[in-house]
């Protein structure tokens, strides 16, 4: 059975579509990824896919629930223990090399991990320390990071008093004070409202636009990945069962589109 990104795009151009006339129908936020796993089901376009993230790329891992980060600390572990074919392939080139991989990643959980109790300074100076950035390159990278998420007029407030979406920026603008090349994210806009999701959003892509950084990241919202990812992922069970581009999927999903009638056994 063909995997869904040579079948579904094959499909696809079949019609008369190009990569740059993509049909109109219903928008991919109108749909959850329980519905897009059970229309994969129904073409028969699944199995399982080996991850294979390009260097510069925004990929997005789409899974259901609250599996997001389950799936972060899965390919966390990928890239820390290497696994047959995963690290050979991958932009990162790591196998052997274990230090440069803590020095070249950066992660953001969902769970706050910050101290509430002191300024978001305070906070990204100790995290700073900790990386081993010296005191003069520190005040100057802290500045950066708090310009880059728009938190310079907060950061001496207390982080007890920022709002979630603070709070989440506060977490984007720790992750960035070593200079990593990659950045994985668990849910990066869970819990928050239309217009702070959307400031994470903008956040994340002006890192890949302007910085060519890698974004790895685990969302439930299929909007998002439409948005923001070059290439998404679907996990279903733990496994990726499809991967293409997201006006592949958007093409799928048309309300009018014939199912595809995929060929097995290859």
């Amino acid at each position: 059975m063909h995997a869904l990104q040579s079948m579904a795009s094959q499909e696809w151009r079949s019609r008369g579509y190009s990569n740059r006339t993509i049909p109109s129908g219903q928008d991919m936020t109108d749909i959850t990824v329980e519905e897009l796993i059970r229309r994969l089901d129904r073409l028969g376009a699944r199995g399982h896919i080996p991850i294979d993230v390009k260097a510069g790329e925004v990929f997005g891992l789409l899974c259901t629930g609250d599996t997001g980060r389950v799936i972060l600390v899965s390919v966390l572990t990928s890239l820390l223990i290497p696994e047959s074919g995963f690290s050979e392939r991958s932009s990162y080139g790591i196998l052997g090399n274990l230090g440069d991989v803590r020095r070249r990643i950066a992660i953001v959980f969902q769970d706050f991990l910050l101290d509430p109790a002191i300024s978001a300074r305070e906070n990204l100076d100790f995290h700073a320390r900790l990386h081993g950035i010296g005191k003069k390159a520190r005040e100057q990278r802290i500045r950066q990071v708090l310009s880059r998420v728009g938190l310079t007029d907060a950061a001496d407030a207390l982080v007890e008093a920022y709002t979630p979406d603070m709070k989440r920026r506060l977490e984007i603008a720790r992750s960035l004070l070593h200079h990593p090349t990659v950045l994985l994210l668990a849910e990066p806009t869970s819990d928050l409202e239309p217009n702070s999701r959307q400031r994470i959003r903008d956040i994340l892509k002006r890192l890949n636009r302007e910085r060519g950084m890698t974004i790895i990241f685990t969302t439930s919202q299929v909007g998002e990945v439409e948005y923001l990812c070059d290439r998404v992922a679907v996990v279903d069970d733990g496994e990726i069962v499809a991967l293409d581009k997201p006006e592949t999927f958007r093409a799928m999903l048309r309300k009018d589109a014939p199912p595809f009638e995929l060929a097995d056994g290859s």
